[in-house]
């Protein structure tokens, strides 16, 4: 029986079953590279938030006046993304010190009260007609002229910063940041697991 000549190259079905192969290990490098990806911009957001802190009490300290640190909501979604400190001057008037210092965009600091006690329990700022992206759900506390803050000595007070993608309040996040402030001290601290 004569054999049939085949020219070289690869059959159609082979050609198939390498892009599935190709295919299915792309995808199982890309959510490695997500998970690496949002990490990145936890430990940034959380160290950002802890430098932001840092120099409200720094600036308190030297300027011996007291700093509000506001904390605004992000405009959708569950969580908080930006952080911009103002005097709190003796005539009631409350000047932004410096810009606002924004979260990476994947990275949010959580809003549920098991999460981030400073967001949940403090009161909303005394109303500014100087700054535009005032909400009711906008947060703040101060800062003493002794580096201390005006938060209950007796709680323990936190932020954690975690990946826009992880919304479920009913579960911490699996890959988060815990920025903590000792009242007393006005220091900040971030934990991370």
């Amino acid at each position: 029986m004569p054999r049939r000549f085949r020219p070289p190259g690869f059959t159609l079905l082979e050609i198939l079953l390498a892009m599935t192969v190709a295919l299915l290990l792309l995808y199982v490098a890309m959510a490695g590279f997500s998970r690496v990806l949002d990490s990145g911009a936890i430990d940034g957001g959380a160290q950002a938030v802890s430098d932001c802190l840092t120099e409200a009490r720094q600036d308190a300290v030297t300027q011996n006046t007291p700093v509000e640190v506001r904390m605004y909501p992000i405009v959708t979604g569950n969580g908080y993304g930006t952080l911009q400190l103002h005097w709190r001057n003796a005539d009631g008037t409350t000047p932004a010190i410096s810009l606002p210092v924004i979260l990476p965009t994947t990275a949010v600091i959580d809003a549920t009260a098991a999460h981030s006690s400073l967001v949940t329990n403090t009161p909303a700022p005394a109303p500014d007609p100087g700054d535009s992206r005032l909400t009711a759900q906008t947060r703040c506390f101060h800062f003493l002229p002794n580096g201390s803050t005006d938060l209950a000595t007796t709680s323990q007070w936190t932020l954690t910063v975690r990946a826009a993608s992880q919304s479920d309040p009913n579960h911490f996040p699996s890959n988060w940041a815990c920025v903590a402030l000792d009242p007393v001290t006005g220091r900040a601290q971030v934990y991370r697991p």
